[in-house]
């Protein structure tokens, strides 16, 4: 298990996170909150395994569908996991205007997902963005690959809120409140992440 971990020096969570490692779970202390897309590339670039599960800090694990997203795993598949409708900005398709007069793409979600790591590198690398998945959707649709590369597992989704292109799901396997983290920050007064996006 690989564990990046962005909290303040002064916050619980950093002495929390500290103390998780062992034999089995590798902590990656940040000297700053870098943010989803930048977590998620350097634990990925730390996996000395075939598959890796990446999931937020924010959902509650019901029920485990992992056996069943293994099975679906191809040799070219790059992931298994909820798909989004997303418009090429990488926000989610209609909310923005200017997206009526552009094309859609499918994006994997990083709430909870599986990759196969040989195939993730054949990619543009997650970044540091709202939706740090989108520069890899976008150059996977580019491609023509998203029905190839990408597998849909069923029952995955968001489980509270409503999306322009989403509706919730029950929740079987995986709980996922939409912007969580990033709700909690503002309510206690922080800045929401970091600014500087890759666009």
């Amino acid at each position: 298990m690989i564990v990046i971990d962005g909290s303040d020096e002064n916050d619980p969570c950093r002495e929390y996170a500290r103390s998780l490692s062992s034999d089995i779970t590798t902590v990656g202390l940040c000297a700053y909150n870098i943010g989803h897309g930048r977590g998620m590339d350097t634990a990925i670039k730390m996996c000395k395994t075939r598959f890796a599960l990446i999931f937020d800090s924010d959902i509650v694990f019901v029920k485990s569908p992992v056996q069943g997203m293994l099975d679906m795993m191809e040799e070219d598949t790059l992931g298994v996991g909820y798909m989004e409708k997303t418009g090429l900005d990488g926000y989610e398709y209609g909310a923005k205007a200017h997206h009526k007069d552009q094309g859609f793409m499918y994006m994997m979600h990083p709430y909870f997902h599986l990759i196969q790591i040989s195939e993730y590198f054949k990619y543009h690398p997650y970044v540091h963005h709202g939706a740090p998945c989108f520069k890899t959707a976008l150059d996977v649709h580019n491609k023509g690959l998203t029905d190839k590369v990408y597998k849909r597992f069923p029952g995955l989704g968001h489980t509270a809120g409503k999306g322009w292109c989403w509706e919730v799901v029950p929740g079987e396997w995986i709980i996922h409140n939409t912007a969580g983290t990033r709700k909690d920050r503002v309510r206690r007064g922080k800045q929401e992440i970091e600014q500087g996006w890759e666009y």
